[in-house]
């Protein structure tokens, strides 16, 4: 049975990847566990360099947010996944404890419309190098046959970045400009976000004369407090609309040029 599903799951991303002749992505991963699951939004995100995730791929605005929402607060289901190598499944985003355990996240996550969120870890042995989120805008558990199915769509986008990472490494820089990964397939429509995040965090760093783990919080400190999205944040500072300026004794203040 279990050999079956599996290969219902990986019939169902090939599908996907055929109609648009094109190797399995990320992307196919994703739609393809949507459909599974019967609606709900999908992600998958990588552990960054700095303790948060770098978002690869979703399905729809509401799960874009969210994992956009994790880095910034610096807590979620899916941190959560990826620091403790092990899946949490969240029934009920308004529930006291969850909003206990999650003070930042839990009430925005619920304020975006989440009512439940479900994370699994993509782990190559023991390390989790990525987590895919599952959430849907009403509470309830999923049923034990949908975290199977859920479980097996992980382990799927494991093996396509790990393709992904191979095909990289065997395609000469040229064939890897704009974002293209492999062959002329680029990963997902979200790389260049991530990417600007990534390049304001460094333009903050010198700014304010920190390391880039500092200019990093920072970042993720001013889009909290602004109640703003990090990457509308990062990209007004790479569009130099917005800098961090270093004051004696008062840290760090964000001025508008």
């Amino acid at each position: 049975m279990d050999r079956e599903r599996a290969a219902r799951v990986r019939a169902s991303i090939d599908e996907l990847a055929r109609a648009e002749g094109t190797a399995p992505s990320i992307r196919h991963v994703c739609l393809a566990c949507r459909a599974a699951l019967a609606g709900g939004g999908v992600s998958v995100s990588l552990l960054g360099e700095l303790g948060g995730g770098s978002l690869l791929f979703a399905t729809d605005p509401r799960s874009e947010e969210l994992a956009e929402l994790q880095v910034t607060v610096g807590e979620g289901a899916g941190l959560d996944a990826l620091n403790q190598n092990r899946p949490v499944l969240v029934s009920d985003l308004s529930a006291v404890g969850i909003q206990r355990r999650w003070p930042l996240f839990a009430p925005a996550a619920h304020d975006l419309g989440v009512g439940s969120l479900f994370a699994f870890p993509l782990q190559a042995g023991v390390i989790s190098i990525g987590v895919l989120e599952i959430n849907r805008v009403v509470p309830g558990w999923l049923s034990p046959e949908q975290v199977a199915g859920a479980l097996l769509y992980t382990d799927a986008a494991l093996v396509v970045l790990l393709q992904l990472d191979l095909a990289a490494e065997s395609t000469g820089a040229e064939d890897r400009a704009d974002g293209m990964v492999g062959p002329g397939r680029p990963i997902n429509g979200f790389v260049d976000r991530w990417d600007e995040v990534h390049q304001a965090t460094g333009i903050v760093s010198v700014q304010l004369g920190t390391s880039i783990t500092e200019a990093f919080v920072r970042l993720r400190a001013h889009a909290y407090a602004s109640d703003r999205r990090l990457s509308a944040v990062a990209r007004d500072v790479v569009a130099r609309r917005l800098r961090f300026d270093p004051e004696p004794g008062q840290g760090s203040v964000p001025v508008t040029e």
